[in-house]
């Protein structure tokens, strides 16, 4: 269904998206290219986005009603980005070029439950080997969905997933992930951890609470954090993101890279969402 009043509203306020950046950027693993557009399975359904001219686009599969309530929320935007990228190019130069060349993307909100499995998935992965495991995990566990022609999984509810074995896990080529996957099943299934708490706690209690499961460490706990429950002052960390802070900021050990995170404040999460997709996609 073509929702008129969500393209309205965002012909209105202006809001730009870059699609493109925002869904292949490495913090979702669920979007794929379509013809004239996108395709997802977002909110237990497959969602169709078409881009059009003057910052407007359709979203199909979704009523108006969800919008208000999911996708507003989940496109993230009830956050003014004019100030928000205002503040993060006045940081320094190589960050006022990310935010120019990427001014419409967003941070995703996403449920909690696939942003932890995903990116448990993700630790020394590529982002096309995650898209292929996450996949293969919704295909063999979750539920099949159709939509005008199109077909997919949804992903995989705990309940789907407990009486799973760590074996059976392996056999879609998770390794040694299979074995933090249950570790972070059973945790949630008795109670160990509970998402709705972590959103009241600050990040670094969170932070320890997501490192009581197995396999994860700082790096996945501060995706967790970021891209599910809305921690915006925190700034994943991994091999590749120290050496590319070396690179282009001169950071060389843990005092200086805290006081470069510390920086950005409240800010952090959008910070490493523009300056990371910069670089990966730059030649210096």
């Amino acid at each position: 269904m073509n929702i008129k009043e969500y393209t309205d509203f965002l012909r209105i306020s202006g809001v730009e998206i870059n699609f493109d950046a925002t869904f292949f950027s490495g913090q979702c693993f669920r979007w794929k290219k379509a013809e004239c557009g996108y395709i997802g399975v977002v909110n237990r359904k497959i969602v169709l986005v078409y881009p059009q001219d003057n910052n407007t686009f359709d979203i199909y599969n979704c009523s108006p009603d969800e919008f208000k309530k999911f996708f507003y929320w989940y496109f993230d935007l009830d956050k003014d980005y004019d100030l928000i990228l205002k503040e993060l190019s006045e940081h320094d130069e190589i960050l006022k070029k990310a935010v120019e060349k990427y001014r419409g993307m967003r941070l995703l909100n996403q449920e909690p439950f696939e942003c932890m499995i995903s990116f448990i998935i993700s630790q020394n992965n590529n982002i096309k080997r995650i898209q292929i495991l996450v996949e293969r995990l919704c295909q063999a566990y979750g539920e099949k969905i159709e939509y005008r022609g199109f077909s997919s999984w949804t992903f995989p509810e705990i309940e789907d997933l407990k009486k799973i074995s760590t074996e059976e896990l392996k056999r879609l080529g998770l390794g040694y992930r299979a074995e933090y996957i249950k570790d972070a099943i059973a945790k949630l299934d008795e109670g160990k951890i509970d998402f709705e708490s972590l959103e009241s706690l600050s990040s670094d209690e969170a932070r320890k609470i997501l490192k009581t499961v197995k396999g994860i460490g700082d790096k996945v706990a501060n995706c967790i954090l970021l891209y599910s429950l809305q921690k915006y002052d925190v700034f994943p960390v991994d091999v590749w993101v120290k050496r590319a802070l070396r690179e282009y900021y001169g950071i060389e050990n843990i005092k200086q890279l805290r006081q470069f995170i510390k920086s950005f404040g409240e800010l952090a999460g959008y910070a490493q969402l523009f300056l990371f997709h910069y670089i990966r996609n730059s030649d210096k």
